[in-house]
């Protein structure tokens, strides 16, 4: 095990009270980073520009958003340990941030995106055999919620009154309300009034009364997608969202506030309007 594995705990706590870069890290942001810089440590001890190399080759480069990762993760943790004089290891070099830059990984291929019309997410509800699964697709569809953020969703998080929820861990720490439409607080009602009676504060929680986490929204997805012959994933739900509220006229920088973007061309990038339904609704301008 490398000497700089003792750092990883300090680090860990770094990124989660908002040490680097002035903001905390989310929960799968830093499980992620951990566990990338853990292996890296593990198979090659020391960081270094040529350690970083010799990794990057062994990752295919169609696999962007892993190779990005593995980058930003190490890139991070070389940061915190040069900024940090108590916890500094002599044989990092200090250049190792500027020399490190010129292997960021770059898309060489489009990104594909995944999303979900109305018809796919009518099919995705007839298939549905149980009110989680139900509540899932009724969620992440009508509110446009991060997956993580649906999953630590509890109780007292739901004001069906006033017609809208809150999220208090969002990207970077950040907490925000999200408004919820009639047919979500319908779908909300009806899924609390079957909901399992457990201890846990939880909204969504199986059948036995244990939270769910975000590998078993991704899971039961899939196996929605694969009898309902719909392609979806909790962020296709999510630029569904984003795309069939902007083809219905609503304002974008108010999408962009109701998914907690920072840059609304997050926002406008989520939007996955086809070329049919452009013509479409260009034949009926003034």
């Amino acid at each position: 095990m490398s000497n700089l594995s003792r750092y990883l705990s300090q680090w860990e706590s770094a990124m989660r009270c908002g040490l680097i870069g002035g903001r905390p890290f989310s929960e799968g942001c830093i499980k992620n980073y951990v566990f990338y810089v853990t292996g890296f440590l593990e198979q090659y001890g020391e960081l270094n520009i040529e350690n970083v190399k010799a990794l990057m080759l062994t990752v295919p480069i169609e696999q962007f958003a892993k190779r990005l990762k593995i980058y930003e993760s190490l890139r991070c943790f070389a940061r915190y340990l040069l900024e940090n004089e108590e916890c500094f290891p002599e044989d990092l070099d200090p250049r190792f941030l500027e020399r490190v830059r010129r292997y960021k990984p770059k898309r060489h291929l489009p990104p594909r995106k995944v999303t979900v019309d109305e018809p796919g997410i009518e099919k995705l509800l007839t298939v549905c055999d149980t009110p989680l699964d139900t509540i899932i697709v009724e969620l992440l569809s009508q509110t446009g919620l991060r997956v993580s953020e649906a999953c630590s969703l509890e109780l007292g998080d739901i004001d069906l009154e006033k017609g809208h929820l809150t999220i208090k861990r969002a990207k970077w720490g950040k907490t925000r309300r999200v408004g919820l439409t009639q047919r979500a607080r319908q779908s909300l009602e009806r899924y609390l009034s079957q909901r399992s009676e457990c201890e846990s504060q939880r909204l969504l929680v199986t059948s036995k009364g244990y939270p769910v986490v975000r590998y078993g929204v991704r899971t039961r997805l899939a196996k929605l997608g694969r009898r309902a012959e719909v392609k979806v994933s909790p962020h296709a739900l999510r630029r569904a969202f984003v795309t069939i509220n902007a083809n219905k006229g609503r304002p974008l920088p108010m999408l962009q506030i109701a998914c907690g973007h920072s840059d609304i061309g997050t926002t406008r990038s989520y939007c996955m309007t086809s070329e049919d339904e452009t013509i479409e609704s260009m034949q009926g301008w003034d």
